[in-house]
This record gives structure tokens, sequence and C-alpha cells, in this order.
């Protein structure tokens, strides 16, 4: 099936309404502050089983902040968070990571480990405290599928820092995926990454979330990327909640110029896709000053 018609027809069943009715994540008046700067202001935010949601906004909005804070990297100065029912400071680092994974913006760094010790570090959560898990027939069966999921079967013994950098990320989500979580984070997984990677890596993330009812939060500066594959956005500005809703509901010309403090966009409608999209003109552009 051609890819823009399988888009498509997954966001026709991605804007169904969860019937589910425990979140997955729940934020209640959570607040971030640290080094006397208030990152998020009281946020009360809910996620259900199985959403994809994109949360944007310009720099220094709090995006990455309020990873920090479902992800446990960051303490609430206020209010609370729920993973699963369940407040946050209640897990211990590995149960923690058992329920959710995070892939940092900068992906994994070119160390001088190799593929298939990054892929192994996945593991981490369900080994005991000699190193070893239970049942490691199991374990690295599961690699060896992910590897080559992720076609890095050629690469296991290749170092990080001898890979391109969309190599590398696909090593990280392949350590995220072995990490087996319920919800994972993405802080701007298609940053530094071409077109090809970009899509690359969205597919993968949607792939993986479809066979294994994966719940995702990705922080994303492209708008028409996160309009293509979330199923509901979070738009923030200096930490506050600005706007939440479907990508139909909320990426409105208005709503995007207002936030990002630019000319309001042209919003189109992708014909095959059928996701908004948002076109933008500069400043200087002679439609907005004729001569």
């Amino acid at each position: 099936m051609d890819w823009m018609k399988k888009i498509g027809k997954r966001r026709q069943r991605q804007n169904a309404p969860s019937t589910e009715a425990s979140p997955v994540i729940a934020l209640h008046g959570a607040a971030c502050a640290y080094d006397g700067h208030q990152a998020i202001e009281p946020l009360s935010w809910i996620v259900q089983p199985g959403e994809f949601w994109g949360v944007l906004g310009p720099n220094g909005s709090g995006k990455s902040s309020l990873l920090g804070l479902i992800s446990g990297a960051e303490r609430a100065s206020a209010g609370s968070v729920m993973v699963h029912g369940r407040l946050l400071p209640e897990y211990t680092r590995r149960e923690l990571a058992r329920e959710l994974a995070v892939l940092p913006q900068e992906g994994l760094p070119p160390l001088g480990i190799t593929v298939r010790d990054a892929l192994e570090m996945g593991r981490f959560p369900y080994r005991n405290r000699f190193g070893r898990e239970p049942d490691s027939a199991a374990a690295k069966e599961l690699l060896m599928r992910i590897a080559e999921r992720l076609a890095l079967t050629g690469l296991l013994s290749r170092r990080l820092d001898e890979l391109s950098g969309g190599q590398r990320q696909r090593v990280a989500i392949g350590q995220v995926m072995a990490q087996q979580p319920k919800i994972l984070l993405l802080d701007e997984p298609t940053a530094y990454l071409d077109i090809h990677y970009q899509l690359d890596i969205m597919e993968l993330v949607q792939e993986w979330r479809a066979e294994e009812g994966l719940t995702v939060v990705a922080v994303l500066h492209d708008l028409n990327l996160a309009s293509q594959y979330a199923q509901r956005l979070l738009l923030l500005r200096e930490g506050r909640h600005a706007a939440e809703g479907t990508p139909e509901e909320v990426l409105t010309p208005e709503v995007v110029g207002a936030l990002y403090e630019v000319m309001p966009p042209i919003r189109v409608v992708h014909e095959e896709i059928g996701a908004p999209q948002m076109l933008f003109r500069a400043r200087s552009d002679p439609r907005r000053y004729p001569k």
C-alpha cells in the first residue's frame, strides 16, 4: 500500500475516541521549577492508553521539562504526576524503567561501545543484582528480533562512533524497544536528521505503537510532522497550557501565529493523508509588503 494512503487510513483509526477510562499519565496541577525559574506552570493533563500525543511550542516553552516531570528526571514543585494510577515517587528506578522509556533529544552519543552493547543496555530493568536475566535465551532472542527489525543485524559488532547519525538513532530506538516499556517519551526524535530518516524514525515508532499498544508522547518542532503522525497535540507557551486537541482542532492559523509570534500561516489539508499542513511566510514576504 502506498505509504501516504496508509498514513491516511491510520489517522482515521487514531482519531477514534479512546474507550479506556483509566489514564496512563495524569498530571494534577503539576509544576516544575528549578534555579528560580518556573519551567512548567501548574498543569493538569491526561493521556489515555495507546494515544500518540505531540507536544509543541516555541523554544523555552517547557516541552523538555514536561517530559522530565513524567519520567521522574524532574521533581514536581507542586501538584502530582501519576503513571498507571500510581504516584511517580512511589516507583523505584527499576519499576519505572519497566513502565516507560525515554529517547533523549541527542539520541546515543558516538561512544566506543558496540551496537550489541547498546541494545543490551536496554535490558537493565530486568536484570538481577548480578547483572543476569532469569531467561537469558529469551532476552537474546528479543535483541536479535529488534536488530533484524531495525536493519542492525550487520552492524552489531560496529562501534557507535563508526555509525552515521541516522544509524545511531535507530540503535537508540532499538535500546528503548529492548526495554519493553508501555510508555515511550520522545524528545525531538527527528532532530538533526534528514527527511528520509525523519520519516523512517516516525514510521518505526508508529508501527511499534500499533503492534504493542504503546502510548507515545513526543516533543516535536516540525508542526507538519506532528500533524501527520500525532493523534492529539498539547501546545505550550512559557510553561503554560496554550491549547490541546486534535491537529485539526488546534493547528489553525490564528493559534499557530499567536503561539510562535509569526504571521498567521496558510493552512492546507493534504489531499491523501488528510492531515492539516501549515505553510509559513517570512515577514519580508512581498505578499505582506507589496511594492
